[in-house]
This record gives structure tokens, C-alpha cells and sequence, in this order.
């Protein structure tokens, strides 16, 4: 190197002393030193240069100079010869340098001897006499300036840039301790007159001295657990939000703007101290320090470190260190506050080893002791025009309430009952919702994506990127500057792909989150138009057709048709309905959903009822809005860790300490002073390769796109190795697991239906009659029943609401229309019997809609032909026989019915009930009535069925999960014994087990398990027995919503969570319930296409929305396709990117093994790589194939078995120290056996002889070829062990890229290895030489110019027959590797041991 350190060579190698004696144990002679090169001799005349050593004569018209270079025109005045000494008097008069590239042969050279030796040889070669460099002489004199003219220090340390150099380092230090003591007297004097002015007012104000006020001053003790003056702070209570003013100093202002010119003077003095490492023209290197490059390197040392810990500290702490330079005060004197909030990680699959746990305690505690527990946000602190103060954070306005003394969101109560809501009709003043905006900010979420250039400095102030360019100067201080320029052209490349890549993904959510459109408003009474961004809680607006609704609102008038398949995944347009005048509490997720408007949804119909505005009060805007939630969870998610996220911190820690091993092998045989500092860094920076981080991310990124391709998109791309570890996937069924649509099967109604109401009279018993296939067979009330009892309407000809009220309708055949009579709500035409003929309509008075929560809706229609008023309540069996009079229900109700849900059918049941409008008090009273009025004392009148068909690939799909190890669980809001049915159908549950369903019994308030095929005879059994015999008797477990509930409240579900194979009757919330149930047993999927899936897929680890909507925020994942496939392949690709990831991962790891094993063999050997081969290790074999890694196929079909996640596990941790074990052994076998050829023995590497400032040159010797070929085998091979798809991904050989370039690469390797000198081979210094030293051993292949080998034999050409043996061995260090990791780590020998060593895993029945 450069440097002048103390380079030495082991005296031994392996027992032997460096060239001392052949194999016979004789003496080895003194070796000839062939084609050494020889100063340069300057004459006054180039004719006095020697024959052979004169210059290449000039071209026509051109004049050889002083400076050795042919010019035109003649020579300039100004040139400076090449044959002057920097430092030296001026040569008096010309002096022409003769030919540079003059070598000799030197025999019996002895490197002791070295320069007289040199000199003797040249003089003789040169056939002149040559004297000592002198700038006035008259002869011929070497180019060799004398050593009084050298500069060697020490430096002068008053020059002008070591005074420099003391001031800006000392200023860093001092000007940053004097602000900070100054900062400190500040916020003293601001806390104690903060302390004065709230004792005076607590006693003024408070009843009782010993109570504290709100804010007021904190105990002794609280001040002594904290000292950073919390106490003028407000913690939000629910979000643990610490909460502090600052306001500017000009000071301060001053030193943030000295901190940034600092940051930046640290870099150019690291610029200007490399640029001193290079001699430049006659300038010498090290000329700043007077030449000695001890002083030079150690201050470039201590530089260094203050680099990395300056920036390190201020990626660390860069969102305190703004308020650093402020001042800390009070709200009232503040100009800024400081939000910090814990946001602790959540870690999947955790491993609670010692190790893991003392590494989480260590880093907690580092954490904690630096503040970096906390989130710290910085925001302006603004105030409302009436004086209140409030800042952004999150998106969010937090608002200060001086009775708590805290900032919060303001939310405003606009009213608990549907007719509190309506009463807000009238719409708000100017000045009252100037007074909300205030409070609650514009109607805007405001996403921030910053350009390009803040988007890069962004992804830089990554810690990783910091450790990646401080090491950088090394490379480029230490001679390194090629590779330096590779290393950093790749870490630039990927961090430019990274931000272009998150760049798209935060535009597309931008446009997502930002909505701004014009709207009418009901301002002071009158209708204007506004932005949306105007709106607040309160306002009334109108709903236009075709715009989406900018906030969520309760609908005041006109009927709504909304398209929320972005927002839920809901496939089909929802009808929605004004709220209700009625004191009935406002449930929006629940009954009052239906007449609720989502923002970020789409009005696909407004329809005027009276010519009156389609109206909606506003009731939540911004990120209170359920759209607003999902986006700042997007937007701020909270931090989700994989294990291997936990355990790559291991790793690094055992890599640093193996770099700390290869400092103290440096120190000891490789060199001393500051060069063993540098080795020690290069060490460990190829030991933590820079790509490790994207190494762990790249398999995920490719998953992603290939799941876009099957319309699978995801939005959270860490999610998808979670979906590589799912052992637990949910289904909802309708939908889902079934078709989209059910096929109307008729009805059984009971008997003599049209006469229903006498029969009640007289006490006739009821019961079912025939199935009936066709809606106009069926008796009269059943047909208005069917026809009208549902909430359908028509968009632009087609019919939207339920899908299976649309089933219902379109199967009844009856006509729907909108009705001229504001009294009425629809109407509907029954179909003529024959054409021509009068068909009696039916009029809709009052509609209450489908809720989730009561399991049923109900209308009352107006029968025109018999002026008779029916209420219809339709809903779940087990709902309406519940509302239904007892006496009304046939007595085998629960057997037909258990009987159709046995045969898959999905069954809803039709009450009635008959009403007299006079005696009510007509229909203007009837209208006031509640839902609950309506649907009292009626009738059951019959069932209506539907079929229930699975999709085509269903079956198929879930078969493949089991097969995969994958638990399939059904979560239906359908009956129980419909999803065992569809449950058996699809093979999620076994066909031929038994399966016992669990219900409660209202009366005794208890669990009864029942048979779903024999319930008669096995009425009520313990699930206990049959469970302990499950081995012999397959048994699977079916629970009610009901059943459920209670288990979860006595604390049973968890007893049974994982023998439960369908959970029926479940609500939207209890879906949620049981999700979160299984999520801790382990990873859980649930897959739904939307409406009440909603909470689930948002609460599972992955969440997989049948949508329609690419854009759908529902989950991480969402898929047009509507098909369970779309389950089998999220599972596959995610399988994939994990094992991907891992193996990308270890490819690396091996990197830094071999590179650490490279390391030591040159710290022992004194040598090193040539500049190409680095380049090419670090340029196109690494990064090539660890992309090339990443392109393996997922595996077609699923395994019994999941990937790893531990990257401390032990298969990992074997495959890895199991193929270091094998690159050492044939590396050290590769030494042994050179050491073993005689024509090596006596010409082994010599770092005396060569000079060792040229280290790129430190590779012409056989012990570096050796080195360079065996490891460049490992380099490659190391990717290809990676390449078995074994059970995840498709086998080897089907990933093209990473086979195409190891063959490649391997064919380039052994060519460099096993061809005679060339210039491919001669480029990496591989089987090459001088050239004159190749013609004379007879090759002339070589027809590029070879800079001369920097060793006495002068080449480093192999034997041909060692060429093939190390070729050989080479080729068995691949087979080795590959047999051990196909073999031993994923063959036979691991599925001895897995069946030997069982590992313990979730034990469920698939």
C-alpha cells in the first residue's frame, strides 16, 4: 500500500522458511529477478540515451519535450520536465527523460541487496555511465530524487491547514457544549417562573391546597424522575403521547445553521485528506503533512471515527435534534411542539432463547437510556383564530382543552338517537361551522410525498447507509477508489430503485387519500356550493349521483344506491335509506348502517323523494372517517417484526466479532501501525455485506409481482412472508367458498297460508305442506311475501341491493316500479295470468332493512286487491322462529329446517302478521311506528330456499391448503348446519367424521352438543369422549354464533378452538373475536369478499379481500379473481419469498465467509486479489447472483410443510457452518497441495523483494492465484447450494437465470484457471507474466500491454498439469457443496432427523 507501514512476512509457512530449502531439504539458490524495472535516465540531449533505451520517435511534425511527451508546434515555455524533483532547485536548463519502460534481469537477486543490485544491473544494461540526480547536471543522471529532498515530516503543525483542522474539530465540541449550557440556563429560568405562576393560581383557585390542579407543578419526586421539565408537558392518555413546547432562540437559530456548515465541513475535510493520499503530478502524496503518512493515516483515523459517530448520531436522533437547538418552554410561549408516542413492535414467531432474550434486554435498555423508545414527531404549534392552540400530527388536529390541560382531537356529539340526528336537518351557520373547521381542520387528508431529491435523502438517513458510506472513504482513502466507485454505484442503484419503487406506492396512495370535489351545502339556511374540504360535522349537503361521498354522513333524504366495494369489497352496489324518525339509539355499524354514507364510497343513484335534495348530515370528516382510519394505518402502521428481523441483529453482532478476529490476525502476520487498522475495517465491511438488507427484502418484492400477475395485489409487503408461515387460513363461505349468486329453490310454506289469521283464532295446529319449486304455485300472501319483502331496487336496468333478495325477485317474476305516491315506498306488479288481464299491485308503505345484528328485515305492503295491509318480517329461521307467536310454528320446524341445512340448502324463513290501519289510527300513525312495533305478534307463514352451489375450484383449493399443513376454518353468518354441509362438500371437513354441533339452551343456559346427522338419538353428548377417541372415530366440532359467545364468556373456546372446524350464526364483530382467538395459536389468513369481513380481514395477520377494487384498503391483500386459487397462491408466493429471502440471505452470509477465509489467508501470506478480480467479486458475481437467487419459481403445488423463519435456527445454522467447514477444508487442501510442487517450493512469495506499495500488484505470485481461482469457484458455487427449490420452490434447474449465469461464471473461472496466458486471463493477473519473461518461456498470446509482475520469477503461469488437478479439486469443492446441502440439509439425513428430533410445532387436525 501507500501507506509506510511495517508490511513483514510469517517466517514460516507451514514449518517451512520462505524459499529456504526444496523438497529434498537442499538449499534453494538466490533466484533471478526477471525483468525488473529500472529508473528512468535524463539527459541534456535525448541522443545521449543508450541505443536501447531511447524514446519512441515523434510523429511528422512533432518535437519530443522535457516532460517525455511528442508535441505539435514545438515545445511550450511553461512545461516542467519529468526529471525534476518536487521540492528540489530547478534543473538549469533541458533535460530529456530516455525510454520509461526499461527493465532488466537481475541474477542471484537478493532483496536485501535490492538497490544496489538495481542500480549495478541498470548501469550495465544501459552500456553509459550514469551518475546521482543533480539539478545542474551535464550528463546522464537517474531520475531518483535524493532523500534530502523527500519530504518525511514531521509535518508542520501551525500550517495553515492544521490550524484549520484544530478549529473546525474543536468548534464542533465547544460551540455544541456552550449552546447546550446556555440551553440549560434558558429552560431553568422558564421552569421556575412556569412554578411561580401556577402555585399563585392553584392557590387562588383551588378548594383544596393539597389537591393539584391540571398542569400543575410535579412533586419532588416527580422532578427528580424526570428532569427534562415534563411537568410543562401534556400526556395523552390513551395514545401515551408525550407532548412539548419549543420555541426558537436566535442562538439557537444561529447554531442549527453552524450544526448543518459542521456537517458539512466534516465532509470536505474527509475529501480533502483523500486527495492528499494520492500523489498528483510532481506533488507527492501526504504533502499536507510534510510527507509522513503515519501522522497522515492517524489523523485520517480520528477524522473517521468523528464521520461516522457525527452522522450516526444525527441519523439516530435527527427527529430531536431541530428541537435540540430550541429552547423548551411552555404552550403559551411555544412555537413548536414535540409529539412522542411508544409504538412497540409486534414480533411474529418470536423465539424466547437466552440469547435472543439477552440481545432484546441489551437493546431495550439501549433504547430506553437514549430515548429511542419513542417516536418523535416535530410540528408547529398554530392557533384558531379565536386564540386555541392546536397542531397536525398524524393527520390528524390535536386541539388543547384547558380544563384538562391536554391536547386532543376534538370530536363533537352531534346526537345518540336517530331523531336526535335528524333534528340536524336545518344545517349549521357560517359562523358556527367556521367554528368547527377551527377545531377539527378541513375535510382534507393531506398526504405528504416529497420530491425525488428529499425522497433519496430520505432513504439515506437509514442507519445501514451510514455504517455503508463511512466505510466507503476507506476504500477511497486506502488505494481502494475502483471498488469504492463499484460498491457505491451499487448502493446507489438499489437505494434509487427503492425510492422509485416507494415513490409509486406513496402516489398511489396519495391519490387514494386525497379527495377534494365541489358540493351544495345547507349553509344559514341556504343551499351554496363549497369544496368538500369545508365540510364539518354538522353540515347538511346535498348527495349527487355519481360523486363520491367525501366524508361519512347519515342520509336525510332520498334513497341511496353506493358502491363500497373500495371501502368493504362489497361486490354489488348497497341501497341505502334515509334514517328513521324514531328514538332509537344510532348504531352506524349496526341498524344504522343502512342508512349510513362511508367516505371514499360512490353514489351510484340519488333518487329525490317530494323533489326534495338528497340530503345527508355530516357526522365524521378527515382521518375520523372509517376511509381516514384505514389510510393513516397505511400511512403510519405500526411497526410489525418478523423473527428473522430479530435474529439478522445476532448475526450481525457474531459477524462484527468475527471482524474483530480478522483485526487481531491483521495486527499479528499481516502488517503493523495504522495499515492494520484499515484491514480490520475492510474486513468487516465484507464481512456485513452492504447488501444483506436488500437480500432480506428482495424474494418479497418479486412475490409481489408475480401475485400481480395471478390479480392478486398487495399493499404491505412484509405481509407476504407472514402468508409463507400461515398455519391457520379462515374462510367466510357465501361468496367465498360458494358461488356468488344462490339459486332460488322455492318454498315450504305451511298450510292453508291465506287463511293464516283464522286459523290462529281458532287454535288449528299449524303445519309445513308440500315444497313448492315455482313462485306462482305458491298461495297468495306467501307470493306478496316473496315479492316484496326485500330492500331491491334498479340502477340504469339493473337490479341492485342483496344477493339473494335479488335471487328472491328475479325468481317471483313480479314487475318492481317507482311509485307516483309519496305515501308509498315502492310498488310492485305481479305478473298477468294471461296477457291483457288487470294484475293487482302491491304498494311498499314501510321498509326496515336487513341488520347484521337482528338477523332479519321486514315491509308492510298494501294489497290492492283486498285493501288489506301485510307485515312480512323475513330473516334466519332460528331469528324468525324466535319473533314468531309459539303457536304459529309447526312442530317439526326444527327438523325440516335442520333437514334442508343438512342438504346444503340456505334457508330463510317468512313471517306474517295482518293490520287495520283505522284501528291504528291510519297511516299517518302507522308510519310512527318503531321496527320493534312492527315485528311483534306475528306469524310464521314458511320457508324460502335457496341452493347453495361451490364454486368449480373450491374443492380442489382447499384440498391443496390440507395437503400444504394449512388448518381450513369456516366463519359463516350462515346456519350452522348449512356450513358443515358445504364444510363436508368442499373437504374441509372429513366426509365420513362425525361431527357434533354446539348450541345453547336458552332455558338451562348451557352448551348442548348434538350429531348434525343423528340428533334424535345423539341429542346431548360430551364433544369431551368423542374427542379422546378421535383417532378411531374421526370427530369434528361445529358451534352456533350463540354457542360461541358463551364459550368465550366461560372461558371454554380456547379449550376447543382448534377442533372447531365451522363457525356459524357469526356477526361481523364475532368474527373479528374469532380471528384474534386463533391468531393466538399461531399465524392466521382470512379471506371474505368484503361487507361484515371487513374487521376480520383488517385483524388477521393476512387479510385477503375478494374485491373487485385493485386500490381496496379492506386488507394487505385483495384479488379480482373472486377465487379460492387466489388463497393457494398467496400461500405459495409467500412460501416462496420466504425461502427466498432466507436463501438470499445465507448467499451472503457464505460471502462474508469466504471473504473473511480470503482475508486470512493474505494477512498469513502477505499477498492480496488483483483490482479485476475485486471488481468482479464485488460487481458482477455477487450482486448478479443474489439477484439471481431471488428468481426461482415458487413451488407448483404445497408441501406438508413451512418454511423456516429462524435464521438462527439450527437447519440454517448447519447449512451454513457445514459450507464454511467444506470451503476451508479444500482451500487449505488446495494450499497443501501446491506447497507440494517443486518448481513452487523455491519461488514462493516474497513480500521483501517486491514493492509493497503497489498492493494490486501483491497478486502476481502462485499463492495468490491459488487463492483467487479457489475462492472465485466458492463465490459462485456458494449461489448455486442456495438454488435447491427443495419444498417451496420449483427445482433447480428451472430457475434459468441463476443456472445460466453459474454455468457461466464457472466456465470463466476455469478458463482464467486452465488456459495458457491470454488477454482475458492476463486482465485478472491470472496465469500471466511480464512480457518479455512470457516470450521467453515460448507464449505470445498476449497482445495487450501488462503493467510488469511485481515479483522476482516475473509470471505466475501454472504447470499444466497443476492447472488440472486444482481445476479438479475445485470441481469437488462444487460437488462437495452441493451433495452436502441436497443430502444432508434437505434429503434423507434431515428427514431422519426431523423424524428422530421431532420439532415442536402446532398440533392441529388439517
Amino acid at each position: 500500500m501507500a501507506l509506510q507501514c511495517t508490511c513483514h512476512m510469517k517466517l514460516t509457512i507451514w514449518f517451512q522458511i520462505v524459499n529456504g530449502n526444496d523438497l529434498d531439504g537442499n538449499a534453494c539458490p538466490l533466484p533471478t529477478y526477471n525483468a525488473y524495472p529500472c529508473p528512468i535516465i535524463c539527459v541534456r540531449n535525448v541522443a545521449q540515451c543508450p541505443q536501447k533505451w531511447q524514446p519512441s520517435p515523434c510523429g511528422d511534425g512533432e518535437t519530443y519535450c522535457v516532460d517525455g511527451q511528442c508535441h505539435s508546434g514545438g515545445c511550450p515555455s511553461d512545461l516542467r520536465s519529468f526529471c525534476a524533483c518536487y521540492g528540489a532547485p530547478d534543473i538549469q536548463s533541458d533535460m530529456y527523460p530516455c525510454a520509461m519502460d526499461q527493465t532488466v534481469t537481475i541474477p542471484q537477486f537478493n532483496a536485501a541487496n535490492k538497490s544496489e543490485q538495481t542500480l549495478a544491473a541498470c548501469q550495465s544494461d544501459a552500456g553509459i555511465s550514469v551518475g546521482s540526480w543533480s539539478q545542474d547536471s551535464q550528463g546522464a543522471m537517474w531520475n531518483t530524487c535524493p532523500a534530502e529532498y523527500i519530504a518525511d515530516g514531521p509535518p508542520d503543525f501551525t500550517s495553515p491547514f492544521f490550524m484549520t483542522l484544530w478549529v473546525f474539530y474543536a468548534s464542533l465540541f465547544a460551540l455544541n457544549g456552550l449552546w447546550y449550557m446556555y440551553k440549560l440556563a434558558r429552560e431553568k429560568a422558564i421552569k421556575a417562573s412556569f412554578g411561580r405562576v401556577e402555585d399563585y393560581r392553584v392557590e387562588k383557585y383551588s378548594d383544596h391546597p393539597d389537591e393539584k390542579a391540571p398542569g400543575s407543578n410535579p412533586s419532588k419526586k416527580e422532578e427528580q424522575e424526570d428532569d427534562t421539565a415534563s411537568y410543562i408537558s401534556s400526556t395523552e392518555p390513551q395514545d401515551k403521547m408525550v407532548i412539548k413546547a419549543y420555541k426558537r432562540d436566535p442562538f439557537g437559530v444561529v447554531m442549527y445553521i453552524v450544526y448543518g456548515l459542521q456537517t458539512l465541513g466534516l465532509v470536505c475535510m474527509m475529501i480533502a485528506m483523500v486527495y492528499d493520499y494520492y500523489p498528483r503530478g510532481f506533488i507527492p502524496a501526504y504533502h499536507l503533512f510534510n510527507g509522513d503518512a503515519l501522522v497522515q493515516s492517524s489523523t485520517f483515523m480520528g477524522m473517521w471515527y468523528v464521520l461516522f459517530f457525527w452522522f450516526a448520531t444525527l441519523v439516530i436522533f435527527r427527529s430531536r435534534i431541530p428541537n435540540f437547538y430550541r429552547i423548551q418552554c411552555t404552550y403559551n410561549q411555544g412555537q413548536y411542539v414535540q409529539v412522542e408516542k411508544n409504538e412497540p413492535s409486534v414480533v411474529l414467531l418470536e423465539d424466547s432463547s437466552v440469547l435472543m432474550d439477552t440481545v432484546r434486554a441489551m437493546e431495550a435498555k439501549a433504547k430506553r437510556m437514549f430515548g429511542l423508545d419513542v417516536v418523535v414527531n416535530t410540528s408547529p404549534l398554530q392557533y384558531t383564530n379565536a386564540g386555541t392552540k392546536y397542531f397536525e400530527y398524524q393527520c390528524t388536529r390535536f386541539v388543547f382543552n384547558p380544563e384538562t390541560q391536554l391536547f386532543t382531537p376534538h370530536d363533537f356529539e352531534l346526537g345518540e338517537t336517530n331523531r336526535e340526528l335528524r333534528a340536524l336537518a336545518g344545517g349549521l351557520t357560517t359562523q358556527e361551522a367556521s367554528n368547527r373547521k377551527e377545531l377539527i381542520g378541513p375535510n382534507f387528508i393531506s398526504v405528504y410525498v416529497p420530491n425525488f431529491l428529499m425522497a433519496v435523502v430520505r432513504e439515506f438517513t437509514s442507519f445501514f447507509y451510514i455504517y455503508q458510506f463511512t466505510v466507503l472513504w476507506l476504500f477511497y482513502y486506502f488505494a481502494y477508489w475502483q471498488i469504492g466507485l463499484v460498491d457505491t454505484g451499487v448502493i446507489l442503484l438499489s437505494a434509487f430503485l427503492k425510492v422509485v419503487i416507494r415513490l409509486r406506492s406513496e402516489h398511489r396512495l396519495k391519490k387514494m387519500a386525497e379527495f377534494t370535489d365541489n358540493v351544495n351545502i345547507l349553509r344559514d339556511g341556504k343551499w351554496s356550493s363549497f369544496s368538500t374540504a369545508e365540510l364539518v360535522p354538522g353540515d347538511v349537503f346535498e348527495v349527487a349521483e355519481g360523486k363520491t361521498s367525501p366524508c361519512d354522513a347519515i342520509i336525510l333524504s332520498g334513497n341511496i344506491v353506493a358502491d363500497e366495494s373500495s371501502l368493504t369489497g362489497e361486490p354489488l352496489p348497497i341501497r341505502k335509506f334515509p334514517i328513521r324518525d324514531e328514538d332509537v339509539a344510532y348504531d352506524r355499524l349496526g341498524a344504522g348502517k343502512i342508512s349510513t354514507l362511508f367516505s371514499g364510497t360512490i353514489m351510484s343513484q340519488a333518487l329525490r323523494i317530494h323533489d326534495e335534495p338528497v340530503s345527508a348530515v355530516v357526522t365524521q370528516t378527515g382521518t375520523a372517517t372509517d376511509k381516514g382510519e384505514l389510510v393513516k394505518k397505511i400511512l403510519f402502521p405500526s411497526k410489525v417484526s418478523f423473527i428473522f428481523d430479530e435474529q439478522i441483529k445476532v448475526v450481525i453482532l457474531i459477524l462484527l466479532c468475527c471482524g474483530a478476529v480478522c483485526c487481531g490476525l491483521a495486527i499479528w502476520l499481516y502488517v503493523a501501525g495504522t495499515a492494520a487498522w484499515f484491514y480490520a475495517m475492510f474486513c468487516i465491511c465484507q464481512l456485513v455485506s452492504p447488501l444483506l438488507p436488500a437480500a432480506l427484502v428482495v424474494g418479497q418484492s418479486v412475490a409481489a409481482g408475480r401475485l400481480r400477475k395471478q390479480k392478486i395485489f398487495c399493499v404491505d409487503l412484509p405481509r407476504i412472508l407472514m402468508a409463507g408461515k400461515v398455519q391457520l387460513f379462515c374462510f367466510d363461505k357465501t361468496g367465498t367458498l360458494t358461488r356468488e349468486g344462490l339459486e332460488f329453490f322455492g318454498a315450504q310454506p305451511i298450510q292453508d297460508i291465506d287463511n293464516i289469521a283464522s286459523h290462529r283464532a281458532s287454535g288449528v295446529n299449524p303445519a309445513f305442506s308440500e315444497h313448492i319449486p315455482a313462485v306462482k304455485d305458491f298461495p297468495r300472501v306467501m307470493q306478496i311475501g316473496t315479492a316484496s319483502c326485500h330492500a331491491v331496487t334498479t340502477l340504469n336496468g339493473t337490479f341492485i341491493g342483496n344477493p339473494v333478495d335479488i335471487e328472491m325477485f328475479k325468481a317471483s317474476k313480479w314487475t318492481l316500479e317507482e311509485s307516483s305516491d309519496p305515501n308509498y315506498v315502492d310498488t310492485l306488479t305481479p305478473p298477468a295470468d294471461t296477457p291483457g288481464e288487470h294484475a293487482h299491485p302491491v304498494h311498499v308503505i314501510k321498509r326496515f332493512e336487513f341488520v347484521h345484528a337482528r338477523m332479519s328485515m321486514s315491509v308492510a305492503v298494501l294489497d290492492t286487491m283486498t285493501n288489506k295491509v301485510h307485515i312480512f318480517v323475513k330473516g334466519a329461521y332460528e331469528k324468525i322462529k324466535d319473533l314468531s307467536i309459539p303457536a304459529s310454528i309447526p312442530s317439526d320446524y326444527d327438523k325440516v329446517t335442520a333437514g334442508m341445512a343438512r342438504q346444503g340448502c340456505y334457508v330463510l324463513a317468512l313471517a306474517h302478521r295482518e293490520i287495520d290501519l283505522d284501528q291504528i289510527g291510519g297511516l299517518e300513525r302507522f308510519n310512527q311506528w318503531t321496527r320493534d312495533q312492527m315485528e311483534e305478534n306475528i306469524d310464521f307463514c314458511g320457508l324460502i330456499v335457496f341452493k347453495n352451489q361451490l364454486k368449480e375450484d373450491t374443492a380442489e383449493s382447499i384440498a391443496e391448503l390440507k395437503r400444504g399443513a394449512t388448518r381450513t376454518v369456516m366463519i359463516t353468518g350462515d346456519t350452522a348446519l348449512t356450513g358443515v354441509y358445504v364444510a363436508r362438500q368442499c373437504g374441509m371437513a372429513d366426509p365420513n367424521a362425525k361431527v357434533l354441533l354446539a348450541d345453547l339452551d336458552k332455558e338451562t343456559n348451557r352448551l348442548v352438543w348434538t350429531d348434525v346427522d343423528e340428533p334424535e338419538i345423539f341429542d346431548n353428548v360430551n364433544p369431551d369422549d368423542y374427542l379422546l377417541n378421535r383417532d378411531h372415530t374421526p370427530v369434528e366440532l361445529a358451534v352456533t354464533g350463540k354457542a360461541f359467545h358463551w364459550m368465550v364468556d366461560h372461558d371454554l373456546i380456547r379449550k376447543y378452538l382448534l377442533d372447531i372446524r365451522v363457525f356459524a350464526r357469526m356477526t361481523p364483530n364475532g368474527k373479528v373475536q374469532c380471528i384474534q382467538l386463533h391468531q393466538e395459536r399461531g399465524i392466521t389468513a382470512m379471506t371474505g369478499d368484503g361487507g361484515n369481513d371487513c374487521g376480520a380481514l383488517r385483524a388477521a395477520h393476512v387479510g385477503l379481500a375478494m374485491s373487485e377494487a385493485e386500490a381496496s384498503i379492506v386488507s394487505p391483500f385483495s384479488t379480482s379473481a373472486r377465487s379460492v386459487r387466489s388463497c393457494v397462491e398467496l400461500i405459495r408466493q409467500g412460501r416462496a419469498a420466504l425461502a427466498t429471502s432466507i436463501t438470499g440471505y445465507k448467499y451472503l452470509i457464505l460471502y462474508g465467509q469466504v471473504m473473511m477465509m480470503l482475508k486470512i489467508f493474505t494477512f498469513y501470506f502477505s499477498l492480496s486479489m488483483s483490482q479485476a478480480v475485486w471488481i468482479a467479486v464485488d460487481a458482477f458475481i455477487t450482486v448478479l447472483l443474489t439477484w439471481a437467487v431471488s428468481q426461482s419459481q415458487a413451488n407448483p403445488r404445497l408441501e406438508p410443510q413451512r418454511p423456516t423463519a429462524r435464521i438462527l435456527g439450527p437447519q440454517i445454522m448447519i447449512s451454513t457452518i457445514g459450507l464454511v467447514v467444506i470451503n476451508w477444508t479444500f482451500l487449505i487442501g488446495a494450499f497443501g497441495m501446491l506447497f507440494q510442487q517443486p518448481w513452487f517450493v523455491c519461488n514462493m512469495f516474497d513480500s521483501s523483494a517486491v514493492d509493497v506499495s503497489k498492493w494490486w500488484l501483491l497478486a502476481d505470485n502462485f499463492e495468490a492465484e491459488v487463492l483467487a481461482l479457489v475462492c472465485l469457484f466458492q463465490f459462485i458455487n456458494n449461489a448455486a447450494v442456495q438454488n435447491f427449490g427443495y419444498k417451496f420452490r420449483q427445482s433447480w434447474w428451472r430457475n434459468y437465470i441463476l443456472v445460466g449465469l453459474w454455468a457461466a461464471y464457472l466456465a470463466i473461472v476455469s478458463y482464467w484457471l486452465l488456459a495458457d496466458p491470454n488477454n482475458f486471463g492476463c486482465m485478472m493477473r491470472f496465469n500471466c507474466g511480464s512480457p518479455t519473461v512470457l516470450h521467453e518461456m515460448g507464449y505470445y498470446g498476449v497482445t495487450n500491454k501488462i503493467e510488469l509482475f511485481n515479483t522476482p520469477l516475473g509470471h505466475n503461469v501454472l504447470p499444466v498439469d497443476f492447472r488440472w488437478k486444482l481445476w479438479g479439486l475445485c470441481v469437488g469443492n462444487i460437488l462437495t457443496g452441493l451433495a452436502f446441502e441436497r443430502l444432508i440439509i434437505l434429503g434423507p439425513v434431515h428427514s431422519w432427523l426431523a423424524r428422530t428430533f421431532p420439532v415442536e410445532r402446532l398440533q392441529v387436525k388439517y
